[in-house]
C-alpha cells in the first residue's frame, strides 16, 4: 500500500480525476463525494482559501448560497497529479477554459464564481477534515469591494478568519487599511503579479510598515505560476521579495505557493528569515519535499488556494511525504498554523 511507503513511486502519484484519489488509503468516496476517512488525521487548518474571486459588481454573487457543487476551477473530472505544481494540472483545453472564466468572470460576475460562497467553502473543508480556514480578500485596485465583501461574510463564521487586501497603489491605502481592520482583518494580502506591482517598490513597503507597526501579517502571492502574462510574471520574481523582508524584520511574510516556479529561491528566503512562513498550498511534491527538508518544519503552512483547487490535492502530497512521521504531520496541517494565527492576532480552531 501507499500508506507504507516513505517516497512513493511515481506512477501513484498520477490521478485522472479528483474521485481517483480515493485509491490513496486516507480517502474514500461518500454518494460520489471524496472524503477523508482516516479518523487519526486531523484537525487540519487551511491557510489561504477565498470566497467568490475579485468581479465588477461582486455585490451581486450571493456569497451566503449553499449549491450541490462548489464548481472549482480545477474540476473535478480534471486531473489531480501530484507530481507537477498545480496549475499544471490542467490541459491545454482546461487551461483555456480556466483563462476564459478568471477574465469574462471577471466582468460578468457570472460562472463558476457563484458557487464559491461561503457554505461551500465549509463543505469542502469539512469533507477533509479542516476545522478553520483563512480567507483572503483580494484588491486589483479597479475591482476593490472583494476585500470588504470577504470580510463581511468571514465576520459571522466561527470557522473561517478573514484577511483583507489594499492595493499598494491606492491613494487613500491608509484609511483602506484601517477600514479592513476595524472590519476584523487579520492580515493583508498582497499579491504582485493580479496587482501588477513588484512587491519591494516604495507603494508596497509603506504597506508593510505599516502592518509590522500594526502586528499585523503580509500574505503574499509569492513567485510566478506560469500562466499569467508576462508582466505579471515579471513582478511575481521571487528575487524582488528580498528587500522588504530584510529591511522590515518586524513584519511577518508568508511567501505564498512558496515561490511558484521559483521554489527554490524561496526555500533560501526562507531559511535565511526568521520572519517569513512558507503556504504550500500549490508545489509539486518533489518541491514540497524540498521545502520539508531544506527549511523549518515549525514555519510551513498548510493551505489549498480554494476555490482554484480542492484541499485534498494539498492534503495528499502532506501525507505521502508524512506518513510515519506524524509529530511533522501534525505542525504541517495544524499546529503551526495554530501558533501563526495566535501570534499574528488571528483566530485559531
Amino acid at each position: 500500500m501507499l500508506a507504507e511507503k516513505h517516497t512513493p513511486e511515481p506512477g501513484s502519484l498520477r490521478f485522472e480525476t479528483r474521485g481517483a484519489l480515493a485509491r490513496l488509503p486516507w480517502f474514500e468516496e461518500d454518494h460520489g463525494q471524496l472524503i477523508l476517512s482516516d479518523r487519526s488525521i486531523g484537525p487540519i487548518i487551511d491557510v489561504h482559501t477565498h470566497y467568490a474571486l475579485p468581479a465588477f459588481r461582486h455585490e451581486t454573487i450571493d456569497l451566503e448560497r449553499e449549491t450541490p457543487d462548489s464548481d472549482l476551477l480545477l474540476g473535478s473530472c480534471c486531473a489531480h497529479h501530484l507530481d507537477v505544481y498545480a496549475n499544471q494540472c490542467f490541459s491545454p483545453t482546461d487551461l483555456r477554459a480556466l483563462l476564459r472564466e478568471l477574465t469574462l468572470g471577471l466582468v460578468t460576475a457570472r460562472g463558476k464564481r457563484t458557487s464559491h460562497t461561503a457554505p461551500n467553502l465549509a463543505r469542502d473543508m469539512r469533507s477533509m477534515g479542516v476545522a478553520h480556514a483563512v480567507v483572503i480578500g483580494v484588491d486589483l485596485g479597479f475591482v476593490s469591494t472583494h476585500p470588504a465583501r470577504t470580510l463581511e461574510v468571514a465576520r459571522r463564521r466561527s470557522d473561517v478568519t478573514g484577511y483583507g487586501s489594499v492595493h499598494p497603489r491606492s491613494r487613500n491605502a491608509r484609511a483602506k487599511l484601517e477600514e479592513q481592520l476595524h472590519a476584523g482583518a487579520r492580515g493583508i494580502k498582497i499579491h504582485p503579479p493580479n496587482m501588477l506591482v513588484r512587491p519591494d517598490e516604495p507603494s508596497a513597503m509603506r504597506i508593510y510598515r505599516w502592518c509590522g507597526e500594526l502586528g499585523i501579517p503580509i500574505f503574499w502571492h509569492c513567485g510566478p505560476a506560469g500562466i499569467e502574462p508576462k508582466v505579471g510574471q515579471y513582478c511575481g520574481q521571487v528575487r524582488f521579495y528580498e528587500r522588504p523582508i530584510r529591511e522590515f524584520p518586524g513584519t511577518t511574510f508568508v511567501l505564498g505557493h512558496t515561490g511558484a516556479l521559483q521554489h527554490k529561491e524561496a526555500i533560501a528566503l526562507f531559511k535565511k528569515y526568521t520572519n517569513t512562513y512558507v503556504d504550500i498550498s500549490c508545489p509539486s511534491i518533489a518541491q514540497l519535499k524540498d521545502v520539508i527538508d531544506e527549511g523549518d518544519e515549525d514555519r510551513i503552512l498548510f493551505g489549498s488556494d480554494w476555490p482554484f483547487y480542492h484541499p485534498v490535492l494539498p492534503l495528499a502530497k502532506v501525507l505521502l511525504l508524512t506518513e510515519g512521521r506524524p509529530k511533522l504531520r501534525r505542525k504541517i496541517l495544524y499546529e503551526n498554523a495554530v501558533r501563526f494565527l495566535e501570534k499574528t492576532g488571528g483566530i485559531a480552531a
